[in-house]
């Protein structure tokens, strides 16, 4: 596989320069697509993948949200289920798009990248080629991980309602999400319509992290102790879910380092 990762990125700029970056919500995805990357960037190298492999996942990473900037432009808003799901967009977005980029990846290396794109925001990878896969995991790993940093900031700087519009700050846990995550250990954000709704949501995610260096940065980040520190003490169902759900996690992790 091959991607000339520089060439790849002046196509991504060329991209997202024709919305409007001035936009608060478009620049947060054009944002978001740098992180991502960095991330990509980090975890590769934990990885120790090799520089063809790298090269082609960190693109894919930077690319990863594409369908994003036509999806706000389109529908002023990031929620998929009254819009689109922004990673077929995506997909359909860069296929469009593939005789720009046929002269900088070769055909194996932009098949990974355009799958990776379609995929990473779904519940679920479906069974994969073993040359696709790890492409696939890294991309959803590292949006996570971004993911998990940038809610955090923006509870921290209070504009939390902004980046979560549909999500009532202060409203408690959903009945249904609850019976959700009991029973399968995974939450839909259909049930989803407070702040606590998706950092449980958000807790679930780690159970479908794959890499040891990804556990590890989240571990090392203290993100999943301040997420269980907004959820009331004094109501035992949902510390005794909080608590099964962290000793899933553990066991999560322990497996991913075994794996490694």
């Amino acid at each position: 596989m091959f991607a000339d990762l520089g060439k790849v990125q002046e196509e991504f700029e060329r991209y997202a320069r024709s919305f409007d970056l001035s936009d608060p919500m478009i620049q947060m995805k054009y944002s978001h697509s740098y992180d991502v990357m960095c991330l990509g960037e980090k975890l590769t190298d934990d990885l120790e993948w090799g520089a063809n492999a790298k090269k082609v996942g960190v693109a894919a990473c930077l690319l990863h949200d594409a369908g994003r900037f036509s999806q706000y432009r389109d529908f002023g808003t990031y929620y998929d289920g009254v819009s689109v799901d922004h990673g077929d967009r995506g997909y359909e977005a860069l296929l469009s798009e593939s005789d720009r980029y046929a002269a900088v990846t070769d055909d194996k290396a932009w098949e990974a990248i355009l799958q990776a794109v379609k995929l990473h925001n779904k519940k679920s990878l479906p069974e994969l080629s073993e040359e696709i896969a790890p492409f696939c995991r890294l991309v959803r790993d590292a949006d996570k991980l971004d993911v998990f940093n940038l809610v955090q900031r923006r509870m921290d700087e209070g504009t939390v309602g902004e980046l979560l519009p549909r999500h009532k700050i202060d409203a408690p846990l959903s009945e249904p999400l609850l019976s959700e995550v009991e029973k399968n250990w995974s939450g839909s954000y259909k049930h989803a319509s407070s702040l606590l709704d998706f950092l449980l949501i958000q807790l679930t995610w780690v159970l479908d992290m794959n890499f040891a260096p990804s556990l590890r940065l989240l571990e090392e980040s203290g993100i999943i102790s301040r997420i269980c520190g907004h959820f009331p003490k004094s109501d035992r169902r949902v510390q005794s879910l909080l608590g099964n759900l962290l000793d899933r996690i553990e066991a999560h992790k322990q497996g991913a380092r075994m794996g490694a």
